[in-house]
C-alpha cells in the first residue's frame, strides 16, 4: 500500500480516543447493516470477511445473524473493542484478525466481503489494489459490499462543523481530487488536530475504477443524508442527496449491468 499507514492509524486512534467512534456495543445501525448484507445475499449465510472492522460492531451483528465472520482491523483501540465483542456467543462465529488488509492472506474464499465507512483512503491505485484483493477472496457466487462516499454531498458539506461532546469535526472538500476532508480535534486544542481524506466516487467513476479488476457493479443502494440546517439525519435519501451508497460488487462473469435507486 502506498498510503502512510502510521498516519492512518493515528487518525483513527485519536478519533476513537476523543469521541469513542469505534467503542461500545452493537447498535440498531449495525444491525441494519447486517440485515442489508443478508437481504442482498438473498437470505444465504456463509463466510464473511469484514475489512477495516473498527470496533467490530458490524461484524458482531452479522455473526449474530449466523454468518461465520472474520474481522480485520489494525487500530489498537478498535481491536480491543472488537475482541471484547468476539468473546461472546453468536449464532455464527466471530474471529478478529490484527493486520493490514493490503497484506493479510486467507487460505479459504469468502461468500461475502464487506467494507463499511472507510473506502477511499489513498489514491485510486490503492482502491484498485484493494478491489483486486476482494475479487481474489470471493467465491464465484459471492459478492462484495462497499460503502462509497459521494462527491456531491461532501462538496455541499465543506466548511460545516459537528460536535461530539467536547470534540470538533470539520468537513472540507478537495474538488480537484474529489476527496472528502475530515478534521478532528478536542475543543480548544486545534493544534492537536488529526486529518483524513477519502476519495469520493460517482457510480460511473466506480465502474471505471473496476475495469480490469474482475468485479462488476451489480447493484447500489443510496444511504442517508444529514441536514445541517435542521440538525436531522435521514436514514435514506435519493442518490443525488445521499452522503454514501452501498455498492454490491460481483465477479465480472456473474452479472453485467447495475440496478439501484
Amino acid at each position: 500500500m502506498t498510503q502512510d499507514m502510521e498516519r492512518v492509524k493515528r487518525f483513527y486512534e485519536r478519533q476513537n480516543e476523543w469521541a469513542g467512534v469505534y467503542s461500545g456495543e452493537v447498535t440498531d445501525a449495525h444491525r441494519k447493516n447486517a440485515a442489508a448484507i443478508l437481504r442482498l445475499a438473498g437470505g444465504r449465510l456463509g463466510r464473511l470477511l469484514d475489512l477495516g472492522a473498527g470496533g467490530g460492531q458490524n461484524a458482531a451483528a452479522a455473526a449474530d445473524l449466523g454468518y461465520e465472520v472474520t474481522a480485520v482491523e489494525i487500530v489498537p483501540s478498535c481491536l480491543k473493542n472488537a475482541r471484547k465483542l468476539a468473546a461472546r456467543a453468536y449464532k455464527g462465529g466471530l474471529e478478529v484478525v490484527e493486520g493490514d488488509f493490503y497484506e493479510v492472506e486467507f487460505p479459504e474464499p469468502f461468500d461475502t466481503v464487506t467494507y463499511w465507512d472507510g473506502f477511499g483512503i489513498g489514491p485510486d491505485e490503492d482502491q484498485r489494489m484493494l478491489l483486486a484483493r476482494i475479487a481474489s477472496w470471493l467465491r464465484p457466487t459471492g459478492f462484495g459490499l462497499i460503502e462509497v462516499y459521494t462527491p456531491w454531498y461532501w462538496e455541499r458539506a465543506a466548511g460545516r462543523e459537528m460536535r461530539f461532546g467536547n470534540t470538533v469535526r470539520r468537513y472540507g472538500f478537495d474538488r480537484e481530487g474529489s476527496r472528502m476532508l475530515d478534521r478532528w480535534w478536542p475543543e480548544g486544542r486545534e493544534a492537536e488536530a488529526v486529518s483524513q481524506s477519502l476519495r469520493c466516487y460517482s457510480l460511473d467513476e466506480l465502474e471505471a475504477l473496476l475495469r480490469g479488476i474482475g468485479l462488476a457493479l451489480d447493484a447500489f443502494e443510496p444511504r442517508g443524508s444529514y441536514d445541517f440546517e435542521s440538525g436531522r439525519y435521514f436514514e435514506s435519501a435519493p442518490i443525488a442527496e445521499a452522503m454514501q451508497y452501498l455498492a454490491k460488487l460481483v465477479p465480472e462473469t456473474s452479472r453485467p449491468g447495475r440496478t439501484g435507486g
